[in-house]
């Protein structure tokens, strides 16, 4: 039913496009300073963005696990401009 209603997930499609805007930062990575693909979710919280291979569908529904805020231990935070952090030390373990 989703298909038909334009939906990925429960979420329109076209909401997913309007709230998420992928960007690069440098982020503090276990292993140093690395370049990654960024989202920034409704103008205001910044989540790292591990799904970049994903085209399709496949990246509708992973953009729309960051519109409803599942992937709060990827969340970032800018200390000094075009360099990120993780926000908890604890997500960082986790994504090595």
């Amino acid at each position: 039913m989703d298909v038909l209603m334009g939906r990925v997930d429960g979420l329109p499609k076209s909401e997913i496009a309007r709230r998420t805007v992928p960007c690069y930062k440098y982020v503090l990575e276990p292993d140093g300073q690395q370049l990654e693909v960024c989202l920034l979710v409704d103008s205001r919280h910044l989540y790292r963005y591990p799904f970049e291979k994903l085209r399709g569908m496949a990246g509708l529904r992973a953009k729309g696990r960051y519109v409803r805020g599942e992937m709060e231990h990827l969340r970032l935070r800018e200390f000094q401009p075009g360099i990120c952090r993780y926000i908890s030390e604890r997500s960082t373990e986790q994504v090595s």
